[in-house]
């Protein structure tokens, strides 16, 4: 019993054969419905299984989204980090911090079959820590922009170009938002759902220094994006009633998930939303003069710091993240996007008569990711974002808020 438990903690049997544990979850990492459970994560390790004959790939199954990251927490604290797991923006930061993940520059140093540059930039930035590459991008979920086609024609306007701008969009959700019973209410609103931090990104804005010690919000850029953003709100819908808005056709734009897009739009064989009119993705508005980051989530897959067997563990993540069966099947059969530069005509082929354009998905992907990740990125990023929806309601002594601000964000990224 003895020599058995010694050679399982090990990943290896007295037969020879050896174990990697790998850390996943069934269904979507996106919030929206997937059928699919575990039978895409089976075929990957049946082909990884079938290369490395003497090696088995064993994982927990029944944990959700919702669970998983608490399950991973608890992985981390009782010293059983799988050698292999997936892990959202949230926790890459804080575990690269800690020192769980697996520095992986080496490995792609020594491997001619894997490149940063097989994929997207947006993607490959997303596994990236203080400019080490800490993960490999396994599926993203690119955000792009709703649009009630159907309401911008009874109002006599067009479809915003591709490349349209912060300035435009106010414009026209100035024009859209209309009191049609005479209330004094809007029951018509330009956008629902759209916050500063969207506008900020927009805007082209880098808020946070590389070391996440400090944040800048003093520059007059600062200023007129809050200022921008409250004008904004004057035509906003609550963000309460996004879906009863969106639902009855009464708000024109609104931020939406490429993996909402895929779940929701009407093609003959995914779940009908929004259905009573015409409506189609596009980009999200941009400054034409500034250079503008990849806006949305990414599932990213890395190596424990205490593997035994990293080849055998980049071997497996490879077959996730690199081989192209794997990341062709994410794009058609799940609400992913993949990862890989593919062939132009596969992703052109799949987005035909959906509303959405391979050039503008193509587009969102090929920006670059965010500059620099830290432990507390994403909680900073929350944190920021809410204050400064406060200060644009209140847009009385702004300068004095914007301070306040700072010193507030910096004293928690120091702590």
């Amino acid at each position: 019993m003895c020599l058995s438990l010694a050679a399982g903690l090990c990943g290896c049997t007295l037969t020879g054969r050896k174990s990697l544990r790998l850390g996943i979850f069934a269904g979507s990492p996106w919030q929206v419905h997937e059928s699919s459970g575990y039978e895409s994560i089976d075929e990957v390790v049946a082909r990884f299984e079938a290369a490395h004959p003497l090696v088995d790939v064993v994982y927990e199954s029944g944990i959700r989204i919702n669970d998983y990251t608490q399950w991973l927490d608890d992985a981390v604290v009782m010293g059983e980090v799988p050698d292999v797991f997936v892990m959202p923006d949230e926790k890459f930061g804080e575990y690269a911090s800690l020192g769980v993940l697996k520095n992986l520059d080496p490995y792609l140093r020594q491997d001619d079959s894997c490149s940063e540059s097989d994929f997207f930039p947006a993607a490959v930035q997303s596994g990236k820590y203080q400019y080490s590459q800490y993960a490999l991008p396994y599926m993203m979920n690119p955000r792009l922009m709703f649009v009630n086609v159907s309401l911008l024609k009874e109002e006599g306007l067009k479809v915003p170009e591709e490349s349209w701008t912060p300035e435009q969009f106010l414009a026209l959700c100035r024009q859209l938002t209309r009191d049609l019973n005479h209330d004094g209410t809007p029951d018509q609103y330009g956008v629902v759902d759209y916050d500063w931090l969207d506008l900020a990104e927009a805007s082209g804005l880098d808020l946070f220094s590389d070391d996440g010690h400090n944040v800048d919000l003093r520059g007059d850029q600062v200023r007129k994006v809050t200022e921008t953003y409250r004008q904004l709100t004057e035509f906003m819908g609550s963000q309460t009633e996004r879906e009863v808005l969106m639902e009855a056709g009464r708000v024109a734009f609104a931020p939406m998930s490429y993996a909402e897009f895929i779940t929701y739009n009407p093609w003959p064989w995914k779940v009908k939303k929004y259905s009573g009119f015409d409506w189609i993705c596009i980009s999200l508005p941009q400054a034409a003069d500034r250079t503008i980051r990849y806006a949305g989530n990414s599932l990213v897959m890395g190596m424990s710091a205490g593997t035994r067997d990293g080849e055998l563990a980049w071997d497996l993540m490879k077959e996730f993240c690199v081989n192209q069966t794997t990341q062709t099947g994410i794009l058609e059969h799940s609400q992913g996007m993949c990862v890989l530069q593919t062939d132009k005509s596969l992703l052109d082929a799949f987005l035909d008569d959906s509303g959405l354009s391979g050039d503008t998905v193509r587009a969102i992907m090929n920006q670059e990711g965010t500059r620099v990740r830290f432990s507390k990125y994403e909680s900073a990023r929350e944190q920021l974002a809410d204050r400064m929806e406060k200060a644009a309601a209140d847009p009385e002594d702004l300068d004095l808020q914007l301070v306040e601000i700072e010193e507030t964000i910096r004293s928690y990224l120091r702590s």
